[in-house]
């Protein structure tokens, strides 16, 4: 078994954090905050967004190296056990109350069909099925192009193409997520670190600077989920926008990586089990998804709204993190649920 790299896993579980934090503070506030859209203004919001899916596809690309060099099949089987069966499971948990409606009127063709669209046209758990299409990609990508120059410019050729793809043909949060996925393999197959070991105060002084100028530099129009990715009909401003949000994620990355190897040189309570967070960042990630879901949708239909203050999603991230390590360890203790939402087939 391959020893665990505790910084990864401790920028990992920093990552999660965020993740539920950012949604808190979506869809925290009810249907009156989220319909309005203020979030994308919230300073919390927008420093969380400019970096952590981005920096998460990056690290997933950088352990991807290791993992690529088993057998194509074994490979590809693995990480549809470990990623694919997760992604159906929480799908499914999702939408339990339409699924019940169909049944309850013997609409079987319904589910399969909502089902269907959800896994591959769906947002729900979008960053899994990203990643499942990231593997697979480069898994084949690094078969037909044995030499390193040959595999950059394959990548950087496939970047390129995606620009020019509608995004309703691909979505564009995948596209996006590509560069990322290929910049984090090739660091990793350089032996390039994804942190630095110098201590140089002037050098995180300036990191940091710079990514203070780079969140505020950061937009609505910045976001993924705004205005897409591809450059036709609207090249030059499409393009300053897409290249925009790759150097504002990349410097705050970077940045956010220099602090976590500092935190890392001091393994005490705290980083421990932050660190076990990010080993448990798949299960995690699929049950906040159902639970904005549901809280969404009970907020809507209670017609609650609270006023903005950070303490409600700070309250709710909290809860929510002990509430996932608890069931955590319950799951772990049986192969099907293992197997199903925790991406594992060992039981503990």
């Amino acid at each position: 078994m391959c020893k665990r790299d505790f910084k990864l896993d401790l920028a990992k579980g920093f990552l999660i954090v965020l993740v539920v934090l950012g949604h808190c503070v979506q869809y925290s506030f009810g249907p009156e905050w989220l319909i309005s859209e203020k979030f994308f203004k919230d300073v919390i919001f927008k420093t969380i967004y400019s970096f952590h899916m981005p920096l998460f596809m990056l690290i997933s690309g950088y352990l991807f190296y290791n993992s690529n060099q088993k057998e194509f099949r074994h490979l590809i089987i693995s990480k549809l056990k470990a990623i694919g069966i997760p992604i159906l499971s929480y799908i499914f948990l999702c939408n339990m109350i339409l699924y019940s409606f169909f049944l309850r009127h013997g609409n079987v063709i319904g589910i399969i069909e909502h089902y269907c669209k959800s896994v591959f046209f769906g947002m729900t758990l979008w960053f899994l099925l990203s990643l499942l299409l990231m593997i697979l990609t480069v898994a084949i990508l690094t078969r037909i192009f044995k030499k390193k120059y040959l595999l950059h410019i394959a990548m950087f050729t496939i970047f390129i193409a995606s620009l020019l793809a509608p995004d309703s043909i691909i979505p564009s949060v995948h596209k996006f997520m590509f560069p990322f996925f290929c910049i984090g393999y090739i660091t990793k197959q350089n032996d390039i670190p994804l942190y630095s070991s110098s201590q140089h105060k002037f050098l995180l002084g300036t990191l940091s600077l710079l990514s203070i100028f780079a969140i505020c530099w950061f937009n609505k129009d910045t976001y993924i989920y705004t205005s897409g990715i591809c450059i036709v009909g609207n090249y030059a401003e499409q393009f300053q926008i897409d290249c925009k949000r790759i150097v504002i994620a990349l410097i705050v990355s970077y940045t956010f990586m220099q602090y976590i190897n500092i935190l890392a040189r001091h393994r005490n309570v705290l980083t421990k089990k932050v660190s076990k967070l990010g080993q448990m960042s798949l299960f995690i990630y699929g049950m906040n998804t159902v639970f904005n879901i549901y809280y969404s949708k009970l907020t809507s239909i209670l017609s609650i709204n609270f006023h903005f203050n950070y303490l409600i999603p700070i309250t709710i991230t909290l809860c929510f993190l002990l509430i996932c390590c608890w069931l955590y360890k319950l799951l772990e203790k049986t192969k099907f649920t293992c197997i199903a939402l925790l991406g594992k087939n060992c039981v503990h």
